[in-house]
This record gives structure tokens, C-alpha cells and sequence, in this order.
């Protein structure tokens, strides 16, 4: 693999292929054993400073949407299926006042090139997802859950407002370069709409198949920040509310939340100037 791809995986998605060294490490296979995703969890939560095991599920469940993003840039921008095997990863992490940084470690690297021919591409998009998502992320995101107790739903709905997101980041960044861009857009539709959700998810419903809301802007005018699909549990950390975007507030709770985000930031560059 090119140094260029390896680089934009570490600074995009923290996934690495060389050693890395953390305050916490797990390969993520002990994630499947019910004993161990709990031990995991209880320290995570520490970390976070969450009321319960639920809490660390979902920040974890969020932080793991890492992976799956990856793939999803690999087979669009470099026409590459990387594989993201349980068994070749390892969860670091290292926390500086009160700020927390994740890698994922890659023991094992290996890619597969997409095939030329459209047809077998189709065929080949299918098989990776669909080997993906039933073998890697299900998995983890049902053992996360048979853990914390929380429904698998939750954990699912932390990825696509993720996925709308980063997806839009994706095509800026590609903006002189229709190839890609229509890669881009190929390939989340197909993730969205052609993905079989029995054979990928063992769901039957596709998680991603959601609608994606834009809110009113914060601070830019032109950004409508999407909605989530699923609240983050945030507001069950200490110290800390609801945010903006979190689907369980109504609209005036919403509009209140805007207001004080504002009046806070201009508080703020006043006390700077």
C-alpha cells in the first residue's frame, strides 16, 4: 500500500499498521466475549465519565463507525477493499486531560483491488460489504450490546448521520475529480439502498436506510447540521446536557439549545478580544 493511503488512514479513521502504545489496549476479538466487553465497558466508562455501561456502549459503538468509514473511503477513492478482520485489530487508546485519542492497530494487512469490469464490480462491492458488516461489525456491535444492555438499534443508529456526514466532507475534498465523486455517490447509494439487510446486518431492516434531517445553522449559515439517527447518550456523561442535533428534543427544546450555543460563542470571542 502507497505511504500516501496509509497516512490518510491514520489521520482520517486512526487505523494504523505499525505498533502503537496506549494508556488501555484490547484486540477487538475479546469484544465477543460477554465477561471481557463488560470489563472493557466498566473501564471505558471511567474514562468518559458515564452513569453506565449503556453510555460506554454507545461512545464505543461510535468510535468503531471508524472502521467501517474506512472502508467505505477505500473502495471509493482507492478502489481498494482493505480487511478489516477482527482478528488483526487492536483498540489503543490515550487520554490527555480529559481528552481521549483512539487508534486502531492493524496486525495483519491486506487489500484487494477492485475489479475493472462494472458488472463484476457490482458483484465484488457486495460480497466486501456484505462480508464486512455481517462478520465484523455485526458482531461487535451485538456483543456491545448483549453487554451494556442496550438494543442493537441504538448502537446501528450512532453510524449513519456519521456516514452523511463524512460523506459530504469526502466529495469536497474531491471536487476536481467527477471519477471519484461518482464513486462516492455510487457507493453510498448502494450502501443505503442495494445492501441486502438479512445477509449484511442479519437485520430486516437496513440501518442505513434512514432519513437524514438537516437542522438550522449554528454558526455558519450555509451548514445545516443533519440530525442524528440515534441519541449519543451524551447528556448521561457528567456534567453535560443534550446536544444540538439529538433527536429526542422537540423543536422548541431545540431552538432553546440554539440560542444558548450562540450567546455562549459570542460570549466567548467577546471575552477574547
Amino acid at each position: 500500500m502507497e505511504p500516501k493511503c496509509l497516512d490518510e488512514l491514520q489521520k482520517k479513521f486512526g487505523i494504523r499498521t505499525d505498533a502503537v502504545t496506549g494508556s488501555y489496549s484490547i484486540e477487538l476479538r475479546l469484544l465477543l466475549q460477554d465477561e471481557e466487553a463488560k470489563r472493557f465497558l466498566d473501564e471505558y466508562n471511567v474514562v468518559i465519565r458515564g452513569e453506565d455501561r449503556a453510555v460506554a456502549a454507545v461512545f464505543c459503538a461510535g468510535w468503531l463507525s471508524k472502521i467501517a468509514l474506512a472502508l467505505q473511503y477505500a473502495i471509493s477513492v482507492w478502489q481498494i477493499a482493505p480487511d478489516f478482520s477482527i482478528p488483526y485489530m487492536t483498540l489503543h487508546w490515550t487520554t490527555n486531560n480529559h481528552k481521549t485519542s483512539y487508534f486502531i492497530e492493524m496486525s495483519h494487512w491486506q487489500a484487494v483491488l477492485a475489479p475493472e469490469n462494472e458488472v463484476d464490480r457490482r458483484d465484488w462491492l457486495e460480497s466486501v460489504m456484505e462480508r464486512f458488516y455481517f462478520a465484523t461489525a455485526r458482531p461487535l456491535l451485538e456483543s456491545l450490546s448483549a453487554a451494556s444492555g442496550l438494543h442493537t438499534q441504538q448502537l446501528w443508529g450512532q453510524w449513519p448521520t456519521r456516514f452523511y456526514r463524512e460523506h459530504q466532507t469526502w466529495l469536497e475534498e474531491q471536487h476536481n475529480n467527477e471519477a471519484i465523486k461518482n464513486r462516492l455517490h455510487e457507493n453510498y447509494r448502494f450502501l443505503r439502498e442495494e445492501l441486502d439487510p438479512e445477509a449484511a446486518f442479519a437485520r430486516k431492516k437496513n440501518p442505513f436506510a434512514v432519513k437524514i434531517r438537516p437542522l438550522p445553522p449554528l454558526v455558519d449559515p450555509d451548514y445545516r447540521p443533519p440530525m442524528k439517527t440515534a441519541c449519543c447518550l451524551y447528556y448521561r456523561t457528567e456534567g453535560s446536557d443534550y446536544c444540538y442535533t439529538c433527536p429526542r428534543l422537540n423543536e422548541q427544546q431545540r431552538e432553546v439549545k440554539r440560542k444558548e450555543y450562540i450567546a455562549t460563542l459570542q460570549e466567548n470571542t467577546h471575552s477574547c478580544s
